[in-house]
């Protein structure tokens, strides 16, 4: 590790520990509303660009709440891809999931889609979403985002931009967070993946407007 890919990782560990905490510290009623505003614009942006089929995640601990969104997708007959943590490879599998009931405890207790034993192994998308939701724990507003530090939606992303997908219309990332998230500058290394989009509770912001 070169000495600056040390100062980032010390600066994206400082980061994720700092939201961390203050991430945990709002109340349940805080989170609950807040989440609700979001995943309302979040819908209603779905609506207006006539959005077929997305990608999401079911929220863990004291993340921003997607049952709204995922519950008016379902109602809005969208098509809904849920990932399902593979910690062997590091990778992730995406399933279309129709209802929470085909949702079960994943590796990391996240609930995640119910899949049989001959199909637990990752999971090619023949058909890419049109969007993907992302969860995380820092974004700014040119579209830097801190996760996990697990790399999982890295990876996954990178393997849309393989030539098996070469022809496809990439989805629009959208990164839906608390506005307590948002920093004026995310530290970024040269294989993390901008955000397209950022939607909070005071609505949305487009990070990648020129490109």
């Amino acid at each position: 590790m070169s000495s600056k890919e040390s100062v980032i990782s010390k600066a994206k560990q400082e980061l994720r520990t700092e939201k961390t905490i203050a991430r945990n510290e709002l109340s349940s009623d805080q989170r609950r509303e807040l989440s609700f505003l979001v995943c309302k614009h979040a819908t209603e942006w779905l609506k207006t660009k006539d959005i077929a089929s997305l990608m999401a995640y079911v929220s863990f601990r004291s993340e921003l709440n997607t049952d709204a969104l995922l519950t008016q997708a379902w109602e809005d007959q969208r098509r809904v891809l849920l990932p399902r943590a593979l910690p062997a490879s590091g990778a992730m599998s995406v399933h279309m999931v129709n209802a929470w009931s085909e949702l079960e405890p994943g590796a990391y207790g996240i609930h995640e889609p119910i899949v049989s034993s001959k199909d637990s192994q990752e999971t090619k998308v023949v058909t890419l979403p049109d969007v993907v939701f992302v969860p995380g724990l820092a974004f700014d507003l040119q579209g830097g985002r801190l996760g996990y530090g697990r790399g999982y939606y890295d990876r996954l992303r990178a393997s849309w931009e393989t030539e098996e997908h070469a022809a496809a219309k990439p989805p629009v990332w959208i990164g839906l967070a608390f506005g307590m998230q948002r920093v004026p500058k995310v530290p970024m290394d040269e294989h993390d993946a901008f955000m397209d989009m950022l939607i909070t509770e005071n609505g949305i912001v487009h990070c990648r407007k020129g490109e």
